[in-house]
């Protein structure tokens, strides 16, 4: 009976980790899976030695803060493997507080299996050296992160992007704003096609999705910039509706926080669980930097990218990247095709004049939207979890 420990540390690590123990169970049923994640890995049935419940930060300022704190659980889960050995540790993402987990697994020769590894191709090549001296292998999200790695050493295979698996919706976009109580009469516009369902987008009042993020810290470094450029914007466009797709663990008090000292807000609607339908019902998205910008790219919205953090984070991340563009579909495109406001680039004014500029240019979402197809095709094909799945049960037997 095959043992795997299973480490992640934040949301998007427990989503994707889940689907993986998913189809280990399916592929391998006597399998006993243990070790760090949140309720999706919880509901899957793995059981928990740490839950990940407050434990995603944003940035080194927040990572410090929190230090002692992930160094207990990290002692921990090291006793863990060197007292009862598990047949594979997989690692998912969250690399400061797994990537000393592959090297005293490597150590003690427990085979480690890397899900969406360190993006080392973007900052901290030596990184990539690193865990190809300590992993099994990786199993790489993009082509290029594949071929980077295989070229500092690694044993490097290309599983594909896990969103193309459920970073969808079978709504077309009259179908989704109808599902959430959005411009019910539409009429069609034909610059903007649809991905899905053949149904056109339409010349009403434009439809506005502001995604602030996961994270505490970064919705309340980035949200009251975006409510001020929505005030702004109601201003020239009375009758836009606004959708804010809430995520997990996100508190309506945390929201409330940052609409504080804002007026002329227009009402935004906040709505839980629906965030891809309401994707596909937005004329334009105003989305945090992060997987929330792949996702959008899925599902073929136009967006604006957003970044800021407090200004040490800031200096560090520029002084480690050698990157000059932070949202995924400009990375993987390697060209700029979404537009991005990045730290003290990122005012309610810049916002509020890009926005408007997107709002009165069809022609510019359309163009974008061809793009993002272009990035969507680049993701490879559906099943990342069972390739997954197959790569660590081929560790075990390896042993």
């Amino acid at each position: 009976m095959p043992t795997v420990m299973i480490v992640a540390g934040e949301p998007s690590g427990d989503l994707h980790a889940s689907h993986v123990v998913t189809q280990l169970k399916a592929l391998c049923p006597d399998i006993t899976l243990f070790g760090m994640g949140g309720a999706l890995l919880e509901k899957a049935e793995m059981t928990l030695d740490f839950h990940i419940r407050d434990s995603a930060v944003m940035g080194f300022a927040d990572a410090l803060t929190a230090l002692p704190h992930f160094l207990r659980k990290q002692a921990y889960l090291k006793r863990r493997i060197r007292q009862s050995p598990p047949d594979v540790l997989l690692l998912v993402d969250f690399a400061e507080f797994n990537m000393p987990l592959a090297k005293f697994a490597h150590k003690i020769r427990v085979p480690v299996v890397y899900y969406i590894p360190p993006k080392a191709w973007a900052w901290r090549a030596g990184r990539a050296r690193k865990l190809a001296k300590w992993a099994s292998v990786v199993a790489a999200i993009f082509p290029f992160e594949a071929e980077f790695y295989r070229n500092a050493g690694a044993n490097a295979e290309f599983v594909g992007h896990p969103l193309i698996d459920f970073a969808k919706t079978a709504l077309s976009t009259q179908a989704a704003r109808e599902r959430l109580g959005l411009c019910r009469t539409v009429r069609a516009d034909p610059c903007l096609r649809n991905r899905v369902g053949g149904t056109p987008a339409d010349n009403s009042p434009p439809i506005i999705g502001l995604l602030p993020g996961s994270r505490r810290s970064e919705i309340r470094h980035i949200l009251p910039v975006m409510l001020e450029a929505s005030a702004n914007i109601a201003r020239i466009y009375p009758n836009a509706q606004w959708i804010l797709p809430l995520a997990p663990g996100i508190s309506h008090q945390l929201l409330d926080e940052c609409k504080r000292g804002i007026s002329d807000l227009p009402s935004i609607k906040i709505v839980e669980g629906m965030t891809y339908p309401a994707m596909r019902a937005a004329t334009l998205l105003l989305v945090t930097s992060g997987t929330a910008t792949l996702e959008a790219a899925c599902i073929g919205t136009p967006m604006i990218i957003l970044f800021r953090t407090v200004p040490l984070n800031w200096r560090i991340i520029k002084a480690l990247s050698p990157l000059e563009r932070s949202g995924l579909p400009n990375l993987i495109a390697g060209r700029d095709i979404v537009p991005e406001l990045l730290q003290t680039g990122l005012t309610p004014t810049a916002l509020t004049e890009l926005a408007l500029d997107f709002l009165r240019n069809p022609q510019k979402r359309e163009a974008q939207r061809e793009a993002l197809q272009a990035v969507y095709a680049q993701l490879g094909t559906a099943g990342a979890a069972e390739r997954t799945a197959q790569l660590v049960l081929s560790s075990c037997l390896a042993e």
